[in-house]
């Protein structure tokens, strides 16, 4: 299993790691393998152990602690997917096989998850709804496919070209940028209007444009 870590503040991607070895130390530290400025975080405030085909986090008796979701753990087993909240920021986790690269993560996990998938092999990941919100396709081969988005996160776009994430949240459905391609300041279109880099909240009937792929957002 390859285990990525992508390190999250005020809902935006800032780093993104890939964990080797035994062992990964994070904490405020520069000499850290995942090394957060952030003063609510420990030096050393925790650690990531490889343990066969699993990874486990560890508290190293930090001041703040570690939260998934909304619980202080000491010791845990991730999942992919799993969020990670340690001082002011967050850590996504992605979990794949061998050296799958992102494109093939995101079909692996759409074959897992989503009860009726399609994959567009250009583009991204397309899965019946579930009645818990989802995007509808408004052009290209897929017109007309539903993009479900009853996981915490759900990635829409191109690799390479442009990427964007929809996080699922009590209070509803947001959109945020990921990744631009070659243009890094390539951002999401809402309404026709630049998204930014911090999240936006989805209402009903929004039109959103992702690496050219136009969807309108359905509750």
């Amino acid at each position: 299993m390859v285990l990525r870590i992508v390190v999250i503040k005020d809902d935006r991607p800032i780093d993104q790691f890939v964990v080797t070895g035994n062992k990964t130390s994070i904490g405020r530290k520069s000499e850290c393998d995942i090394s957060i400025k952030d003063p609510a975080i420990s030096g050393n405030h925790a650690e990531i152990q490889a343990v066969k085909d699993r990874f486990v986090i560890q508290d190293l008796g930090s001041t703040n602690g570690i939260h998934i979701g909304g619980r202080k753990v000491m010791q845990y087993v991730l999942k992919d997917g799993d969020l990670i909240s340690i001082g002011e920021h967050q850590m996504r986790v992605a979990l794949t096989e061998g050296e799958l690269g992102e494109k093939a993560r995101l079909q692996k996990a759409a074959r897992e998850k989503a009860a009726d998938t399609t994959l567009d092999d250009d583009k991204t990941q397309i899965s019946v709804s579930s009645g818990e919100g989802h995007l509808m396709v408004l052009n290209g081969k897929q017109a007309g496919e539903q993009i479900a988005l009853n996981q915490a996160l759900t990635t829409v776009g191109e690799p390479g070209v442009q990427v964007a994430a929809i996080s699922k949240r009590p209070q509803g459905h947001f959109i945020i940028h990921v990744d631009g391609g070659k243009d890094k300041d390539r951002v999401p279109l809402v309404n026709g209007e630049p998204t930014g880099f911090k999240s936006r909240k989805l209402e009903p009937g929004d039109k959103i444009e992702v690496a050219d792929i136009k969807m309108e957002y359905i509750a």
